[in-house]
């Protein structure tokens, strides 16, 4: 019980809940695990659950009507997935797949809404959290329609240093998560020949270096590129 709380603090969604407000979330979670390319859901299925990843990473997608991946977003320790789920009936809007050996935490949309039905005070707080969630996307979709694809790739590295890097030394972020450039490219709608060249680039200007298949970002240089 002590590992599930530990988890559910670490989640946005019930950052601002107090030991006895999470209690009841607590009885109704369920831990499952998936391994390495198993599929958690499909796209269009009825949502049942959300989920919380524990450890591993999930990758979370959809197919274009070539059928080429699109890919959403990576989900790592902490996050929260669909996070249209608790609040909105009908279908899971992208497949998710774990993408290496994975433990997640599940809650029940019923049980969920059971939950909030008893503690009405609870759902002020959960909104409020996912409000700031929903200007973040609002951000992404202002990337997409307003920058250039050299713009959105500069943004996407920086992004990435923040929520898939652990720090290093003299100002290097190394990304925890194997990305090819083909999915690099794939979350923000582009080529790989463009995230190819861009990626050259920084390289050559030292923002960017590639070491054993990982990805280091400087952050500060990309930024200054980014605004140049």
């Amino acid at each position: 019980m002590d590992q599930v709380r530990e988890l559910m603090r670490g989640v946005k969604l019930f950052k601002d809940l107090s030991d006895e407000e999470l209690t009841p979330f607590l009885t109704i979670i369920r831990r499952n695990r998936f391994a390495d390319k198993n599929m958690i859901f499909m796209h269009d299925a009825p949502i049942t659950h959300v989920y919380f990843v524990a450890s591993g990473k999930v990758k979370v997608f959809r197919n274009d009507f070539a059928g080429k991946e699109q890919i959403i977003c990576v989900k790592q320790k902490n996050d929260m997935f669909p996070h249209v789920g608790f609040f909105r009936q009908g279908n899971y809007p992208a497949h998710a797949q774990a993408i290496e050996d994975t433990i997640l935490f599940s809650i029940s949309i019923r049980d969920f809404e059971e939950v909030l039905i008893a503690n009405p005070h609870l759902s002020i707080k959960l909104f409020r959290v996912l409000g700031d969630q929903i200007v973040d996307l609002q951000q992404r979709l202002e990337e997409m329609a307003l920058r250039s694809t050299n713009e959105r790739i500069l943004l996407l590295l920086l992004r990435l240093s923040e929520t898939h890097c652990s720090e290093n030394k003299e100002g290097w972020n190394k990304v925890n998560t194997h990305f090819t450039n083909m999915d690099l490219a794939n979350m923000i709608g582009t080529t790989r020949e463009s995230v190819n060249r861009m990626i050259s680039l920084l390289k050559k200007e030292d923002a960017v270096k590639l070491i054993d298949g990982k990805y280091f970002i400087h952050p500060n240089r990309v930024r200054d590129k980014l605004y140049k």
